[in-house]
């Protein structure tokens, strides 16, 4: 029975810390502050631990026992100090609703020495061990401080014989397969997001890459068209960057074109969209951008980009300048694929008319 009711609690805990991830990592996150988030984990620790609580096992009259240790060392391990310690203190309180007897203040603690330990533990091996090292060592005090604890309460050597090693068992298998879990749902996370980044923004240059900027580009002119704005578009050329290579090498040029993205991001608004389209080619996406605003943008990157000293990998310094073609919506098409022509064909007339130049559809 004892077992049962131990299975139901670990259950609980693998469940419910799946379920809370989910959602932290999908809708929360995105939606608050780092500082409210790790309030919210806080509070939802220490309701994960007033539930265990609720099925908890019942060892005598005013003793009950379960694994609400378990939220407080995960939200320790893999969140922060102050969301484990808000956990504790909920834990704690609401294990006092449960009635105030020398088992609800053994109760308390008991929490607050396994806090106690958690953090000594969490300060000495935190940078040193993995977490599930960590956890291992954790859930070993745990169980030490808990059948000290339990000892004082009940002093009944025919029950704790039984209870106490099946309380170690079952607290190192919940605690080390919840540990594992959160473990495993980070790494798995984390790769995801990487690969994510990695399939939309170019290697080189941290810009968007191509596919990305169809996406956002089709995604604009919707936008456009729908709140009837205007939407400007840069086509953006290096000029004779096959020179550069040739004379420097591809090092360099690579160093050029990462360093020309820099400069096209520090010259457009936070919410225009920059993206290498491939080579030595770039675009950016100039969101409710008139005409005459996008041509005086242009012109700004043009002037910047003829000024700046470009630093090569060997220390010499060189000047490039680029070609821009400008087209607008509505001004000069109804369509994106329009807008693209537009802009190509505007680059093309900057590059075979002298080059470093503005050019308006």
């Amino acid at each position: 029975m004892i077992i049962q009711e131990f299975f139901i609690n670990i259950c609980i805990v693998i469940a419910l810390v799946f379920m809370y991830l989910q959602v932290r990592w999908t809708k929360l996150l995105p939606a608050v502050s780092k500082q409210n988030s790790q309030w919210i984990d806080g509070v939802a620790g220490g309701l994960l631990g007033i539930l265990l609580m609720y099925f908890s096992i019942q060892v005598t009259e005013q003793t009950i026992i379960d694994l609400r240790h378990l939220p407080v060392m995960l939200l320790l391990l893999y969140i922060g100090i102050r969301p484990a310690l808000l956990s504790a203190v909920i834990i704690a309180s609401g294990r006092l609703l449960y009635g105030v007897n020398l088992s609800s203040m053994a109760a308390v603690i008991l929490m607050i020495f396994l806090f106690i330990g958690y953090m000594w533990l969490y300060r000495k091996l935190h940078h040193r061990e993995s977490p599930l090292k960590s956890s291992f060592q954790m859930l070993l005090w745990s169980n030490i401080v808990f059948s000290i604890v339990i000892s004082l309460v009940i002093r009944d050597w025919g029950t704790l014989q039984f209870l106490i090693p099946i309380y170690w068992l079952i607290s190192f298998i919940g605690g080390m397969l919840a540990s594992y879990l959160v473990h495993y749902l980070r790494r798995s996370h984390y790769l995801f997001k990487t690969y994510e980044e990695q399939s939309s923004v170019d290697y080189l240059t941290g810009l968007y890459n191509v596919r990305e900027f169809d996406r956002l580009w089709n995604h604009s002119v919707r936008n456009a068209v729908e709140k009837e704005e205007a939407l400007t578009l840069l086509a953006i050329d290096i000029d004779f960057f096959k020179r550069v290579n040739d004379t420097y090498g591809h090092a360099a040029g690579d160093e050029v074109l990462r360093q020309l993205g820099s400069t096209l991001n520090e010259v457009t608004r936070s919410f225009d969209i920059v993206s290498r389209n491939g080579g030595e080619e770039f675009t950016v996406i100039l969101l409710d951008c008139s005409n005459e605003a996008g041509r005086a943008k242009a012109e700004s990157i043009r002037r910047t980009v003829e000024h700046q000293e470009f630093l090569l990998p060997d220390g010499e310094k060189i000047f490039i300048t680029v070609s821009i073609g400008v087209s607008t919506y509505p001004d000069h098409v109804s369509t994106a694929k329009g807008l693209l022509e537009k802009a190509d064909e505007s680059l093309y007339e900057a590059k075979h008319s002298g080059r470093n130049k503005v050019i308006s559809a």
